[in-house]
């Protein structure tokens, strides 16, 4: 009776810690959005409403309103010169350049404009023999009479990686989505368990000649 006790009480901490923990950051990532744009709307409402003090959820709002406009005018030829204006001057602010630009480089990483230039998901044998890992094909280049697959390999929580140039009958074509793939990365293998089936079946599959 004890040890049942005892697995039961286990298991409703390992169901109960990831419930506590998605709230309590979302409630926090709220808590932050929040604060941080409410003064947008807050001088509207109090001119609206005298006496209101700050109403909860403002900030997001306002927020969202906020990427909306941007993503609208990034979208458009004058709005695009504009953010590439602003762009070149924030890059000329000493010390704000480089957190700017790492971030930046971190958040266009895997874009939906950035994965559109990934073709397929391949297998290729990396860093050494015998051992695999995963990459998307960006391109393929032909040198002399051979084709090379050029393989965007990361290696650091997505957004950083190796550029492998690697002949086409050298890597494994998996049938899976890039979507699919990004989630495996993501997730360190853990919670794509029909992914890790799809890898297991390119290795059992093998090589099986060009990629493209």
């Amino acid at each position: 009776m004890y040890g049942n006790l005892k697995k039961s009480l286990i298991t409703g901490v390992f169901v109960l810690v990831p419930l506590v923990v998605s709230v309590a950051l979302l409630l926090w990532f709220f808590e932050k959005v929040d604060g941080l744009f409410s003064p947008v709307l807050d001088g509207a409402v109090r001119a609206l409403f005298p006496g209101t003090d700050h109403v909860p959820g403002t900030g997001i709002l306002a927020g969202l309103v906020i990427i909306l406009l941007l993503g609208t005018l990034a979208r458009n030829v004058v709005g695009k010169r504009l953010l590439d204006s602003l762009d070149r001057v924030i890059q000329r602010i000493p010390g704000y350049r480089t957190v700017y630009s790492t971030i930046k480089q971190l958040t266009n990483a895997f874009s939906p404009e950035s994965t559109k230039s990934f073709k397929e998901v391949l297998l290729v044998e990396y860093p050494k023999e015998g051992t695999y890992a995963l990459g998307f094909r960006t391109m393929t280049v032909e040198e002399g009479d051979r084709r090379l697959v050029v393989v965007f390999v990361p290696t650091n929580n997505l957004y950083l990686g190796e550029v492998l140039f690697i002949p086409e009958g050298k890597a494994v074509r998996l049938e899976m989505s890039i979507e699919q793939a990004v989630r495996l990365l993501v997730s360190g293998g853990i919670a794509a368990p029909r992914e890790l089936r799809r890898v297991q079946a390119g290795l059992d599959k093998g090589i099986d000649g060009p990629v493209c």
